[in-house]
């Protein structure tokens, strides 16, 4: 059975290198015919000629290039779909994480297992579908979460990060208006960075 299978295979690929030859054999006929006829045929027929060719040769060139541009846009859209799927997912468990420090809000907070779980998912996806923006965001909020530090900027950056990767423009955003616009009194985090820049003043 496995021999009959590789001499199936062999035959195959002897049949294809046999239809790559031909093929370039009969082009290469063509082209010299042509090449014989515009040298034997009068000046104007060959121009006429040549001119038809070159039409005919850039409105397929023109139409492969349109074609390749409308498929490399459908995937870039479908990439696109499936990243605002990602992040969404992301966003949404942002909210019900900060949705604990609001009592007007009525989302349940996840338990740390669940975080855990889908941080994991996450990251797992981001591999795979996040821009190296994107992936540096979320190292370095992954890295201020275990170090003590302000994860609300760290989630700010990631946010604008996830917001390029699909597209939006953060033009017109001053820093962390993202991360504000989920915050009970956004005043809060400008006290805390004016705090932070004060502390950091003092440690000098």
């Amino acid at each position: 059975m496995k021999k009959s299978l590789k001499i199936a295979q062999a035959i195959g690929v002897l049949f294809g290198i046999g239809m790559i030859i031909g093929g370039g054999y009969l082009a290469w006929i063509i082209l010299a015919r042509l090449l014989t006829f515009l040298e034997s045929a009068n000046p104007s027929v060959s121009a006429a000629v040549v001119g038809a060719m070159a039409t005919v040769l850039v409105g397929v060139g023109g139409a492969l290039y349109t074609q390749a541009q409308i498929k490399k846009r459908e995937i870039e859209e479908a990439h696109r779909a499936r990243k605002v799927e990602l992040y969404k997912g992301f966003l949404d468990m942002v909210a019900k994480m900060m949705a604990e420090q609001n009592e007007n809000v009525s989302l349940e907070p996840p338990s740390p297992q669940e975080l855990v779980d889908f941080m994991v998912g996450f990251k797992t996806n981001v591999v795979l579908w996040g821009s190296p923006k994107v992936i540096n965001s979320q190292l370095n909020f992954q890295k201020v979460s275990e170090s003590g530090g302000n994860v609300l900027f760290a989630v700010d950056e990631l946010y604008k990060a996830i917001r390029e990767d699909i597209g939006l423009s953060n033009k017109g955003l001053d820093k962390r208006q993202l991360i504000k616009m989920y915050l009970r009194d956004p005043g809060e985090l400008d006290a805390m960075s004016d705090s932070n820049k004060a502390l950091q003043r003092t440690s000098r």
